[in-house]
């Protein structure tokens, strides 16, 4: 049988702290942007904690999560840090490191959610299919259907994309 998941960490959680789904002991959310961790909407136990993402080591403990998730944050880094964050990931991973993101860059300037965080929902870099495995993560590429509210204040988003959703097991 499966080991069960016990501990969760979820990076850049914003308002859907993702990790609600996932049957767990603890659940920790990371944010920056406080207004997202005001307005979670959880069924489950939780603890949040507003930080930036870039202080993982400091806050945490090497192999101090089982799960660690990083869904639709890395695009929102500049390459460097969104590689530095999944470093930092690895460490704090007992089990597993979760990537959503998505495949290549999609740009956007705007917080969809409409709570401020326009410089935090600005995507700064895109990646391939091809890098992650590089880094060890398993990659599936699958189709996704944009939400029809407005991104970028010059482009237009197109209607779907292509998600890359990648594991690396430890």
């Amino acid at each position: 049988p499966r080991e069960r998941i016990s501990t969760v960490l979820d990076v850049g959680c914003g308002l859907s702290l993702k990790s609600q789904f996932i049957e767990a002991d603890i659940r920790v959310g990371v944010d920056t942007h406080r207004p997202y961790l005001e307005r979670i909407d959880a069924k489950v136990p939780y603890v949040c904690i507003s930080a930036d993402a870039l202080q993982l080591e400091r806050l945490f403990l090497p192999r101090s999560f089982d799960l660690v998730l990083l869904l639709a944050i890395v695009e929102h880094l500049d390459k460097p840090d969104a590689l530095e964050l999944m470093r930092q990931a690895e460490i704090i991973a007992r089990r597993a490191v979760v990537i959503e993101t998505p495949k290549g860059f999609l740009p956007q300037n705007i917080d969809i959610l409409g709570l401020g965080g326009d410089h935090f929902q600005t995507h700064r870099c895109g990646f391939e299919t091809a890098e992650l495995e590089a880094r060890g993560y398993d990659v599936v590429v699958r189709p996704y259907t944009l939400s029809q509210v407005k991104r970028h204040t010059t482009e237009k988003s197109p209607d779907s994309i292509e998600m890359i959703d990648a594991i690396k097991r430890f």
